[in-house]
């Protein structure tokens, strides 16, 4: 019977390679194949859902304290930014808004926040809207240059205003209005406006003659916000520097072009045949 069951199987694998070419194992080889197999392969351990939250949270915080130091200065570069009371988004948990621009202090870092101080008020904020270095915030202008309503540091000006002219919502160019209150609040200033608008060049003399704080001169004072009307247009500029000489140089936008970024070297002939009024504000 052995011999008979034999001669069959013999048959069938010579059948089956003539018709596809390969003989086949029968079940008992196969399953001690497998099993051979089995013990020899390494077995993949894949993580648990636990194990891939504990590493994805390793990488975050391994990468949000990379580029942050407890103790060093920041800013902020968002324009809508938080100071919460903890660590942790919920309802009513913002204790105040914080302006573009303003500077924190950071003391403490965890995973994506940080506990900074603030002319002294603590919380935390998101490390999102820190910003290291000032020109990552704050314009920096270049000679010669136009800077129109999509300009990177237009932008940045008017996030310093929050855009209080309306100059981005109407897409214009930088406007000299703008520049020169841009360079007196980064000198701490705040010009002691009225609800009357508007307030381009040739009306600031108008607007805030015997507001508090306001001194009007015939004469220049680094600091000073210089105004002065031609045939043509009325101009507003900052007054960077003045010299023994009495000469004067004095940054502003469209001198000669709209929106462009001027620096000029005017002597006192020149400064005086402007006949300006300059405005200090403290």
């Amino acid at each position: 019977m052995q011999l008979l069951l034999a001669v069959i199987d013999d048959l069938f694998q010579f059948a089956h390679v003539a018709l596809f070419g390969a003989s086949i194992q029968t079940y008992q080889q196969t399953q001690n194949e497998q099993s051979l197999v089995q013990q020899h392969t390494p077995q993949l351990q894949l993580p648990t859902i636990a194990d891939t939250q504990s590493i994805s949270q390793q990488g975050q915080n391994a990468d949000s304290t990379a580029s942050f130091v407890q103790g060093s200065l920041y800013f902020v570069g968002e324009p809508r930014a938080f100071l919460y009371v903890e660590p942790v988004i919920a309802f009513d948990t913002a204790s105040m808004q914080l302006a573009y621009g303003t500077q924190l202090q950071v003391l403490k870092l965890g995973g994506r926040w940080a506990e900074v101080t603030t002319e002294g008020t603590q919380g935390w904020v998101l490390k999102d809207v820190l910003r290291e270095q000032i020109a990552d915030v704050f314009p920096i202008f270049s000679e010669g240059v136009l800077y129109d309503a999509y300009n990177e540091q237009t932008q940045k000006l008017r996030l310093t205003l929050e855009d209080s002219f309306g100059g981005n919502a109407a897409l214009l160019p930088l406007t000299d209005a703008e520049y020169v209150t841009f360079k007196l609040e980064r000198r701490g200033v705040q010009i002691p406006w009225t609800l009357e608008r508007p307030r381009g060049a040739g009306t600031w003399q108008r607007k805030l003659r015997g507001r508090v704080g306001v001194h009007m001169s015939i004469a220049p004072y680094a600091g000073t916000v210089m105004e002065y009307s031609t045939e043509e247009n009325s101009h507003l500029c900052f007054v960077e520097a003045v010299f023994p000489d009495e000469s004067i140089k004095i940054t502003s936008v469209s001198i000669f072009e709209e929106g462009m970024y001027t620096e000029v070297l005017m002597n006192k002939d020149q400064w005086k045949e402007l006949r300006p009024v300059f405005i200090e504000m403290t």
